[in-house]
């Protein structure tokens, strides 16, 4: 399913230039349309962005998600209002924390099943050494980034 019911009926109808065939293009498109919804659950483009790693048919809240970095919104260790340390590791050691390198999109779960203000963050080095606290995730900072991203995408969009 291509997703384009009315394009197609207007190119059918342009291309033949005769109404009884558009009108009948437009009842087997939509019949086909409601078939397809069924048994089908995104477009074939949708399909093909999700295979790239970019999820529209959530909307503009999960793909802004998948683009702001957990380290740009962290906290780092020692800096100020940042999370007890003594915490931080035994999250760590109950296997609670989220990668340097992982977006908004992956670090968001996380709030809602540990229940804590905080996640911490995490930088691995070589194999046999333990993970690296880097710092803390604050929900109330990831929240703060996704606010201003919305912000800024609304702002685009009704300039």
């Amino acid at each position: 399913m291509l997703g384009a019911p009315i394009s197609t009926t207007l190119i059918v109808f342009e291309l033949t230039g005769d109404w009884q065939t558009g009108l009948a293009v437009m009842v087997a498109v939509s019949l086909a349309s409601a078939v397809a919804s069924r048994l089908v659950q995104r477009s074939f483009f949708l399909t093909q962005l999700a295979r790239r790693g970019v999820h529209l048919a959530a909307g503009p809240q999960a793909w802004l998600l998948g683009t702001i970095r957990v380290e740009t919104v962290m906290r780092a260790t020692g800096a100020p209002r940042a999370a007890p340390e003594d915490a931080c590791r035994e999250m760590i050691a109950e296997g609670v924390f989220v990668q340097s390198g992982a977006t908004l999109e992956q670090a968001m779960p996380l709030f809602e099943t540990v229940q804590r203000p905080f996640v911490p963050v995490v930088r691995f080095g070589p194999e046999d050494e333990a993970p690296e606290l880097w710092g803390a995730l604050f929900q109330v900072d990831a929240l703060r980034a996704v606010n201003r991203a919305l912000t800024r995408m609304a702002a685009e969009e009704h300039s």
